[in-house]
């Protein structure tokens, strides 16, 4: 080791407040505290542990819809029975989202799966779903799926259950321990109401003596549960495929959900195309019932005429004329008929009662316009019809479709209204036409005439009965070939991986955390500590000289005289001293007056415990160990703790003896027994007045005396902070030693111990750090000089050399495998 020169003054640099840490700081820390830290991380990992023992894993399954958005040509399968539909029904993705996920739907998968019933049992730390594997299904009588209950059923044998932990919300806490043994298929009443064990196929002997976990919810709870569970989304906004996604513990029961919701959902769709054939049936059958009469009573007339008059042929003059005369009938019946109908949907839509109800679709009304009108309208009431199943009359969606709805009513009227007149006017036109040619007629014998008028009501009526009967087919065949709204890309399906609990990404965090947590609990510890922690602390805030440090001493080597130092020693205390003995002839000073040389050296502190009568001590006995005659002068006039520690706190011959004349200078030097070059001055009695009697001259004169006596003269004075007295002592001085203590004084003392450098309050004052800690357990700079290690003064000591981090990190392992 070098030796140290004193620190020069350097700037105080208080913006650089905050020292960044270094790899070396973050190494020091693990390496120090490395049990805590082990500690940490199996802690971690243990709580890492018990996580992924007791949660169950959770799987995902997933399945893959088409629907049939008229948007994006998803009826292009409906283009071959467009003209038999009548009407295509407008549908979009973003609406039939919404039906996907509605409560309605949702109640049915449950209600087909029987969701409202679970059965779970206890795996080691995690509870284990027993979807479709249950041993046991209860079945509760009498139940409305309206309140929820549970219980616990343990097999005792393959006749025999306990049923124990009974729960609701309505059962006192005897009714909950009560225990019941039951057969299987027997009808038990237990406070949670009447209920039927039965055994499946799954239960085996090891499921006797094992509780089952039976828990009924309510069916609203369930299906909105599922409902939360269940995701659906949009896969691509440009397409209209969706996407089903559900979590559970059981990939088993996902699945079920997710296929049943898509048959549920395609089911209702079908419902809903049927309805309107079905409406549109009846309107039919109606009117075939209607004209079917007229027909049988055209026919009967026709028979009558004939057996009367004897009719069999008219000649073809009267043909020809009467066939004229019923194109012009036939067309002003058409034109009846259609003006019939018109009507007949005019009334419809003004009747106040059926307001919400559908129009049925009469393919007699040859408008295309009022056709489509009627086609939108449908489409929005059944819209109305879903959206009213999960919402109220009161809704401002279901308010904004009602005023659409009137306006299309209105609309449609309106058009209904021009189409008659329309007619109207096409029936005036054919009836003059008629009229004309009846006139022609008139010259035929009046049996022809009533034959040729019955034969063409007949054949009208015929070929109105026959065009109905064809269009009833058509909608039979529209009620039976009613598709889906969605086509099934993928049922749901998924990994047999679990997606969580993710062992690895767990264990993986609760290692980062066992390191992180000691790490920072040791870093805020030695962020919170604002003692001083080392030298670098001492020169960020001073510019005052830095003669050396002194390492903490062991109390086992220190004396009861606080002798810590060894005259031949080679450890790092003794070093310590030897190094501060000679950085004080790098000073180059003196005490300002001629023919002194720097004899008086004045040991004092910001506050008790700094540990300068340690250091006064040790430096005296260092410097008695190299020749030199030294004596301590104890002027701590109010503590004695010099005398207090050479056992003579008590003693009446000292400072104070000789202040007030009641003895001499040699009366009050004794000599000590730690070396012959040690001699020592007591405080004395304590005086009432401290500070006035270290102003006397005859202390002066005291020092004049010791002066020519001794080569160095070391004073252990007062805390400066506390009093004067060290203050006043100055002028006695050559050089002020101010001992700081590591871990003891707060590193905002410091700028207060600056200023008493820059105001000049002591004579040449330099700083020694006392205490220090070669390594500490926290965030600190821990220098570590190593006093004593590896000078090569070949006194027959094992040198030192500096362990590099490989040496080191092999010997932490090897120290942690033997203390397995």
């Amino acid at each position: 080791m070098t030796e140290q020169t004193p620190m020069q003054p350097m700037p105080n640099n208080e913006d650089n407040s905050f020292e960044s840490i270094t790899l070396h700081d973050i190494i020091e820390i693990f390496f120090n505290n490395w049990r805590w830290f082990i500690a940490s991380v199996v802690l971690c990992l243990g709580v890492a542990y018990f996580y992924l023992a007791s949660t169950p894993k959770t799987y995902k399954r997933e399945a893959m819809l088409l629907i049939k958005d008229s948007r994006k040509g998803g009826d292009l399968e409906m283009t071959a029975f467009s003209d038999l539909a009548g009407f295509q029904s407008r549908r979009n993705v973003d609406n039939e989202l919404y039906i996907l996920q509605s409560r309605r739907l949702m109640t049915e998968v449950v209600k087909k799966l029987n969701l409202t019933t679970n059965y779970s049992t206890q795996r080691g730390l995690r509870t284990q779903d027993l979807y479709k594997q249950s041993p046991i299904e209860v079945r509760f009588i009498n139940d409305d799926n309206r309140q929820g209950r549970s219980l616990r059923v343990t097999p005792l044998s393959n006749t025999q259950v306990l049923l124990t932990d009974f729960y609701d919300k309505f059962l006192s806490r005897r009714e909950q321990r009560t225990k019941l043994t039951a057969n299987f298929g027997d009808t038990v009443a237990t406070p949670v109401g009447q209920l039927v064990v039965e055994k499946t196929l799954f239960l085996d002997s090891t499921y006797y003596d094992k509780d089952i976990a039976v828990t009924k919810s309510t069916l609203e709870a369930t299906a909105n549960n599922y409902r939360r569970r269940v995701q659906s989304g949009i896969v691509n906004k440009q397409a209209s495929v969706v996407s089903i996604s559900m979590n559970a513990a059981s990939p088993r029961r996902a699945e079920d959900v997710i296929n049943t919701l898509i048959e549920v959902y395609n089911e209702d769709g079908i419902k809903d195309k049927q309805s309107i054939s079905q409406i549109t049936a009846e309107f039919i059958a109606s009117r075939l019932e209607v004209i079917g009469s007229e027909l049988g009573k055209v026919d009967r007339d026709i028979a009558s005429i004939k057996q009367s008059n004897r009719i069999i042929d008219i000649e073809s003059e009267a043909t020809r004329t009467a066939g004229e005369s019923s194109k012009y009938k036939a067309e002003s019946l058409s034109l009846e008929n259609q003006i019939t109908t018109a009507d007949y949907i005019r009334t419809y839509l003004q009747d106040a009662s059926k307001a919400h109800d559908l129009i049925p679709m009469v393919a007699s009304i040859a408008s295309s316009g009022i056709s489509s009108q009627i086609n939108d309208y449908n489409t929005a009431i059944l819209q109305r019809q879903k959206l009213l199943q999960n919402s109220s009359e009161n809704s401002p969606v279901i308010q904004q479709l009602n005023t659409m709805l009137a306006g299309t009513r209105n609309s449609i009227i309106a058009s209904l209204n021009s189409h008659i007149e329309t007619l109207e006017m096409q029936l005036k036109t054919m009836r003059q036409e008629e009229t004309r040619i009846n006139s022609r007629i008139s010259s035929m014998p009046t049996q022809e005439k009533v034959m040729l008028d019955v034969a063409r009501q007949q054949k009208i009526k015929e070929e109105l009965y026959l065009y109905l009967l064809n269009k009833q087919e058509e909608t039979q065949l529209n009620y039976v070939i009613a598709e889906p709204n969605a086509r099934i890309i993928d049922l749901a399906y998924g990994s047999n991986s679990p997606i969580a609990p993710r062992s690895m990404v767990i264990m993986a965090v609760a290692l980062m955390l066992g390191v992180a947590i000691p790490f920072g609990l040791f870093f805020l510890l030695g962020m919170l500590d604002t003692s001083i922690r080392g030298r670098r602390d001492i020169e960020k805030y001073t510019t005052i000289p830095y003669l050396g440090d002194i390492p903490q001493a062991e109390q086992a080597a220190i004396s009861k005289q606080g002798v810590a130092v060894r005259e031949a020693g080679r450890d790092a205390i003794s070093e310590a001293f030897r190094m501060l003995r000679s950085n004080m002839t790098f000073m180059g000073v003196t005490s300002g007056q001629e023919g002194y040389k720097m004899q008086t050296i004045l040991f004092t502190s910001s506050n008790p415990h700094a540990g300068k009568t340690f250091v006064a001590t040790n430096l005296a006995m260092t410097l008695a160990s190299a020749g030199k005659r030294v004596i301590v002068v104890d002027l701590d006039l109010r503590r004695h703790a010099f005398s207090t520690q050479m056992g003579h706190g008590k003693s009446k011959r000292g400072v104070t003896s000789y202040l007030t004349g009641t003895h001499t200078v040699n009366d009050i030097i004794e000599q000590s027994s730690m070396h012959e070059n040690f001699d020592v001055i007591y405080a004395g009695i304590q005086p009432p007045n401290p500070a006035e009697m270290l102003l006397s001259d005859k202390l002066d004169a005291l020092f004049e005396e010791l002066r020519s006596r001794y080569d160095f003269i070391l004073i252990d004075s007062t805390p400066s902070m506390s009093v004067a007295d060290a203050i006043i002592c100055d002028r006695l001085t050559d050089l002020t030693m101010y001992v700081v203590r590591e871990g003891i004084l707060d590193r905002r003392q410091l700028p207060d111990i600056e200023r008493l450098h820059k105001e000049k309050k002591f004579h040449n004052m330099s700083i020694i750090l006392n205490g220090s800690q070669t390594h500490r357990h926290g965030y600190g700079y821990g220098y570590g000089y190593g006093y004593g290690y590896g000078y090569g003064y070949g006194y027959g000591e094992i040198e030192y050399r500096e362990k590099s981090y490989r040496k080191r990190i092999t010997k932490f392992f090897r120290r942690l495998l033997s203390n397995k």
